[in-house]
């Protein structure tokens, strides 16, 4: 008798897995979501709601003022309270055959993105570890090229035929059963709503005119806002077009002509970072095997390539090719990002290790590697890391201002300075972003614990990381001080504004 797939592994959702963010659907409860992940026929006739979409901007790293470069921005979707507990819970069951792949392969260490891979002495290994496996594999080698590559727009680009194929191997099949098919479905054949849109047809975004400009607001509160942001009817009515009045907010996963796509998962989804992973499995062990015959190493963060192998820039040119002959493989869409390759030669000289910039526009200053950079004698974290502080920092300040001074109408930026919490102010904003560590640690991490464990963890070589950050107390002041400068001014401006306002007001009255 056929035993369905998905009850290979018992649902074990916790209080902690409980999802709290405004979406479509109504809040579960734990008791719930296991009994509705439990149940094939259930997960197999599930109606996923469309995906919320926001894009997730930066500004890249600079030197100078001139030439700088333009924001970044990329799409994060995010599935409704009930489809991310199927995902998760299917992410879990595809996870398990993934790692016991990977182990009869005998490439565990080949891909470290979204798993957790257990340190020799107890724990999981996060970025830290990775990058110090790659320079300590530098060391190790001493006379050797190190080869970073990019995949260009990676989870964008997954074909969903290939995706479908290592799906069916991992679960030893040759068609997906209902349960699984409907799954694979829903983050291939996806649909999505752009997060601001609702909000503003939901009447939680409202335009309003503020010296003479028009600016958009919440009528509420963010942390006010409710989890289920409106009733089934009026998601048919108003998001899905039910209203004459009003056209479908609901998008397909397809080109700016309307063509549904054959390639492409959400990123941000509880599933995406697996199939991100499982879906290059053959590439893993065809460049894994490339590396070892050469006594190098070959590691993948997700999109992000690395080789490390014995030669100089001769034996890099064949490794790039080689790389990027062998991408070709996973489909049409998915391509090196030829302009970001990054290699960087070191040569053992007596006892040191130097190194040489090839080409790329990284490693001028040392091989870069997941937040970090090694020069043969001293690991950094990259400056890019740091800059990246100070614009969190100048942006918290930004906010806490404006909500201090709205608090204490009637006092100077100096009076309220005197009372501000520093302590507080830096353990709100200076976490680590969860890309950079694993899942189970970067939580309770502040940007300075971060890099505390960076610098206990490359040793003698990490000795430069914290001199880094020497001036953050300093330069967190200035932000706060000068955001709060900023609010004050704001604030008085617009209170005489309106006493000039009703002045005159009451002078056409009279």
């Amino acid at each position: 008798m056929f035993r369905p797939l998905s009850r290979f592994m018992e649902p074990d959702f916790s209080p902690k897995d409980l999802k709290h963010y405004p979406h479509f659907d109504r809040r579960l409860s734990i008791e719930e979501a296991n009994e509705i992940v439990a149940d094939p026929d259930r997960v197999a006739s599930n109606k996923f709601y469309p995906f919320f979409l926001y894009h997730e901007t930066w500004q890249p790293f600079r030197t100078a003022a001139k030439n700088r470069p333009t924001p970044k921005s990329r799409p994060i979707r995010y599935a409704a309270r009930r489809d991310a507990y199927i995902l998760t819970h299917y992410r879990r069951i595809l996870a398990e055959k993934y790692e016991q792949r990977l182990a009869d392969l005998h490439i565990e260490e080949c891909p470290i993105a979204y798993r957790k891979i257990p340190k020799v002495y107890g724990g999981g290994k996060c970025n830290i570890d990775f990058a110090k496996d790659a320079f300590d594999e530098i060391e190790r080698q001493g006379d050797c090229v190190a080869i970073a590559l990019d995949i260009k727009g990676y989870f964008e680009n997954l074909d969903h035929v290939r995706i479908k194929e290592v799906w069916c191997d991992l679960l030893g099949v040759g068609r997906l059963p209902p349960d699984h098919f409907t799954v694979f479905k829903n983050v291939t054949k996806y649909h999505v709503v752009d997060q601001k849109d609702v909000y503003r047809r939901l009447g939680f975004i409202e335009t309003v005119e503020v010296n003479g400009y028009p600016r958009e607001r919440y009528t509420v509160p963010f942390k006010d806002m409710p989890t289920q942001l409106c009733t089934p009817a009026e998601f048919r009515e108003k998001i899905c077009g039910g209203d004459p009045g009003l056209p479908s907010l609901v998008r397909a996963n397809c080109d700016d002509k309307g063509n549904l796509l054959d390639h492409g998962v959400p990123q941000g989804a509880p599933i995406s970072d697996l199939i991100a992973n499982f879906y290059l499995l053959e590439f893993d062990v065809a460049l894994n095997e490339y590396a070892k015959e050469r006594g190098g190493r070959y590691m993948r963060y997700s999109d992000d390539i690395l080789l490390i192998v014995p030669g100089d820039s001769l034996e890099a040119n064949e490794a790039e090719k080689f790389t990027i002959n062998e991408i070709r493989k996973f489909g049409r869409e998915i391509k090196i990002k030829e302009e970001k390759t990054c290699i960087v030669s070191f040569c053992r000289i007596g006892d040191e290790l130097k190194f040489e910039h090839i080409r790329g526009p990284q490693g001028k200053n040392g091989f870069e590697y997941l937040g970090f950079r090694f020069d043969g004698k001293q690991v950094y974290v990259r400056d890019s890391t740091i800059s990246r502080l100070y614009r969190k920092v100048a942006l918290s300040a930004k906010g806490v201002a404006q909500g201090f001074v709205h608090a204490h109408p009637d006092k100077s930026a100096s009076e309220i300075l005197e009372s501000f919490n520093y302590s507080d102010f830096s353990q709100r904003f200076s976490r680590v972003h969860p890309d950079e560590l694993s899942p189970d640690d970067y939580g309770t991490w502040t940007f300075y614990s971060y890099l505390k464990r960076a610098s206990e963890t490359f040793g003698d070589k990490g000795s430069a990381i914290l001199p880094q950050a020497r001036n953050f107390k300093r330069i967190m002041k200035e932000r706060i001080a000068t955001a709060m400068n900023r609010a004050v001014v704001r604030r008085d401006a617009n209170a005489t504004n309106e006493s000039n306002a009703v002045a005159t007001a009451e002078g056409v009255l009279q």
